[in-house]
């Protein structure tokens, strides 16, 4: 089944997994901070029904903040999340155009943004507010591929916006409109569906449309509508869209932000002025707050779906990859059926390839829960027997927003062999209880709710 926005809302509440905050707060600090709690608490979804000085329109927060309610909007358990998201990718379905949709109701052209939208300032020392559910949508000005991704947006003026452009394909997209020096139109999708919001930060081969990839998740074609300037497409059941254009060259200080690695960052950042906006009748403004596990389920979910099949492909003793939690993928663990000695370096290698932002991997046998970090330190701790299981990559390409990434841009990576000697590897035999009686018991305990 595929939710829209509202009708997953109301799906999580009836469910007793979205938190109806009734008393009045402010967007400056103080929606985010309840965010916060509630993410490191309960984790359920929480709407704020009255936000001070926006009367008739609600806040959502931590909406993906646990894999449940993830797994629900794939109608599968939480266990089975990687496989049901690469059984769903292919094959993609392309979405349908529709005249218009609810996000036409009200269109607005005298624009003032903070006037308008409940946009927060998250922490104590961030620059100002900042959208951070956007889903910025634009064309590659040559070719017409549409692309769309997750990128903070810090509001600077009554029309102005600067918008953090590191990453492809929108990073592309603006290279070339600079080189022809012409604006690069763009989009701002808040409140889209969930899959739809899920699949905007999924990893995605050049060229691919993310709007196709939530259509396959969704089983369903994505319902998109022209933008008001005629020349994008965005969800027609979306909330609110932003419609403007990025200036070409021009770059000014954007943030402090309080990012995703748990750390303030400041970038001299493009510089778009929004032209429109267009929102359904007493929208609802979704923000996400960094540093909070939603994070790790929109960014690892599908980034470890993503990577577990691209080495699978060399590499079929590869059973699981896990992204660990708060780090976006910079530390992860990797599990492996040995087969012959120097395999497991050979895969660290690879994976060190195939997602350069990571930066200290761990490699373990498939007796080893790697999502279980007590499992993790003890292989480490038992498994790692001399200084040839310790890789060290020096001078390579880290990500923008880890602080320990030098002024060149490099930092130093780390893998750990922490998989049995493959000539000892009767030595390292983990202890274990009779299969058939641990398969009794486990199902026993499960029936008792234990």
């Amino acid at each position: 089944m595929s939710f829209q926005f509202r009708n997953f809302l109301d799906v999580l509440n009836k469910g007793g997994d979205l938190i109806e905050f009734e008393k009045e707060l402010s967007p400056r600090f103080e929606i985010p901070a309840a965010i916060k709690y509630v993410n490191n608490r309960e984790n359920k979804a929480v709407l704020f029904k009255k936000v001070n000085g926006y009367p008739g329109i609600m806040v959502v927060g931590n909406l993906l903040g646990h894999k449940r309610r993830l797994a629900q909007c794939l109608n599968c358990h939480p266990d089975c999340i990687v496989e049901e998201y690469l059984k769903r990718r292919n094959p993609p379905i392309k979405p349908l155009i529709v005249e218009s949709g609810p996000v036409k109701d009200v269109i607005i052209k005298d624009i003032d943004i903070q006037k308008t939208l409940p946009v927060a300032t998250h922490h104590a020392e961030d620059a100002g507010p900042y959208i951070t559910c956007g889903i910025t949508v634009a064309k590659h000005p040559e070719t017409g591929i549409r692309g769309m991704g997750v990128h903070r947006i810090q509001v600077k003026g009554k029309n102005k916006i600067g918008i953090f452009l590191a990453t492809p394909p929108l990073s592309e997209f603006l290279r070339v409109a600079e080189e022809k020096n012409m604006p690069l139109e763009i989009a701002t999708v808040i409140g889209a569906d969930p899959l739809t919001f899920f699949s905007a930060v999924t990893r995605a081969p050049e060229g691919v449309d993310k709007f196709d990839i939530a259509g396959g998740l969704a089983n369903a074609p994505i319902e998109l509508v022209k933008t008001e300037g005629g020349t994008l497409e965005i969800p027609a059941n979306a909330e609110i869209v932003l419609e403007g254009s990025v200036i070409p060259g021009i770059r000014e200080s954007e943030g402090p932000f309080g990012e995703s690695t748990g750390y303030y960052f400041a970038y001299e950042n493009p510089v778009a002025e929004i032209n429109c906006i267009t929102h359904r009748k007493n929208p609802i403004y979704q923000g996400l707050v960094p540093f909070t596990s939603e994070e790790d389920v929109l960014l690892n979910v599908s980034w470890e779906a993503e990577f577990l099949r691209t080495i699978q492909d060399q590499y079929p003793q590869v059973k699981k990859v896990h992204l660990k939690a708060s780090t976006l993928g910079i530390s992860a663990v990797i599990q492996m059926c040995n087969e012959r000695e120097g395999l497991s370096r050979e895969i660290l290698n690879k994976f060190f390839d195939i997602n350069p932002f990571a930066k200290v991997v761990v490699i373990v046998d498939d007796d080893v829960d790697v999502e279980d970090p007590g499992e993790v330190d003890w292989a480490i701790a038992t498994r790692v027997s001399s200084i040839s299981d310790i890789m060290v990559i020096p001078d390579s390409p880290g990500m923008p927003i880890d602080p320990s990434v030098g002024d060149n841009g490099l930092v130093v990576k780390v893998g750990i062999d922490a998989v049995k000697p493959f000539d000892h590897i009767d030595k390292f035999r983990k202890i274990d209880f009779p299969k058939d009686v641990k398969e009794k018991i486990w199902s026993m305990m499960k029936e008792a709710a234990c």
